[in-house]
């Protein structure tokens, strides 16, 4: 059975180290997730952690299970300000990918762009730099200069079908599937692109709702679709709360699983690929995160503060 105790995945000293990043100590994960839930290795790459970038606190969406439905504040990073930060945490090599968020990203595309320009020019043209937007915006993807330099594009879409997808984003206007099909088809690289579904029980629940998001996926253009486990953030989430091997199941005929991981009991994942009736492969995970936090960071924030924290809701580093 997998190794799931957190009590010792917090009192065993090898699972992390501590690390000075500007001044402060910072405890983090110095292990790769595991295969079997038992054995774990060191990094061979230690101290290199993911940053979380959350370029802009504006989103005109009003997700119930999201956090962040609230802020409708447009408050930005200061370019110059996360420059420093970055050329700091890269001339330590800490930098092992830079996740961009918010918010919405694409509300200013060309905070965006410069953004992205600066952190291939900072940590190199190999950097592993991805991108999640909610897709209101997307029509402005070609204003990003770096855009097919990006690893990954993570679109939210949590319904296949248009009405439901734009109740479950809070009204307004959510892009539809024909928009969507029409932007992915303006790109010959969109092997990029992902779609994140966020498993509801008023949205994607059962395996046949699944089957047809990853056919809706196809029908569209994307690639790859992720499903992710609702964290209890509130009582919708609570109440809506479906577990992705609950969707996909390992007992199904027409899913191929590839590999999975386990990060004790702090997150566990799934990959495989699907057989739409178009005849494409679409690639798909699954993924759970524990709604508790580990007595380590296993990634940095940059927050539109324009300070450095250990993680979300982290200790402030500077």
């Amino acid at each position: 059975m997998p190794d799931t105790d957190c009590s010792r995945c917090c009192n065993n000293a090898e699972l992390f180290r501590d690390i000075p990043v500007f001044g402060a100590t910072v405890r983090v994960k110095d292990y790769i997730c595991s295969a079997d839930g038992v054995h774990y290795q060191k990094k061979a790459e230690p101290g290199r952690l993911q940053l979380s970038v959350n370029i802009g606190a504006y989103c005109p969406c009003a997700c119930p299970f999201c956090i962040a439905k609230h802020t409708k504040t447009k408050r930005h990073i200061d370019i110059d300000r996360f420059a420093e930060v970055l050329s700091g945490l890269q001339a330590q090599h800490m930098i092992r990918g830079v996740k961009i968020t918010g918010g919405e990203p694409f509300y200013d595309v060309e905070l965006l762009s410069d953004a992205i320009a600066l952190i291939y020019e900072i940590c190199g043209a190999d950097a592993e730099v991805s991108v999640s937007t909610n897709g209101m915006y997307l029509d402005k993807m070609h204003r990003i200069r770096d855009l097919a330099k990006l690893e990954a594009l993570h679109v939210s879409r949590h319904h296949y079908d248009d009405e439901r997808n734009r109740a479950l984003f809070g009204g307004g206007e959510a892009l539809s599937g024909a928009a969507l099909k029409e932007i992915l088809h303006t790109v010959s690289y969109r092997d990029l692109f992902v779609l994140n579904c966020m498993l509801l029980k008023e949205g994607v629940s059962t395996p046949a709702q699944a089957h047809r998001m990853l056919d809706f996926a196809a029908e569209t253009g994307a690639p790859k679709v992720g499903f992710f486990e609702c964290a209890p953030a509130n009582a919708y989430c609570r109440a809506q709360f479906v577990g992705f091997e609950d969707v996909l199941r390992a007992d199904d005929p027409q899913l191929l699983f590839t590999r999975g991981f386990f990060d004790y009991g702090w997150c566990r994942c799934k990959d495989g690929v699907y057989l739409a009736p178009t005849g494409e492969l679409i690639e798909f995970y699954g993924r759970t995160t524990a709604p508790y936090t580990p007595a380590y960071s296993r990634g940095l924030v940059y927050d539109t503060d324009d300070h450095l924290y250990d993680g979300y809701g982290g200790r402030l580093i500077l």
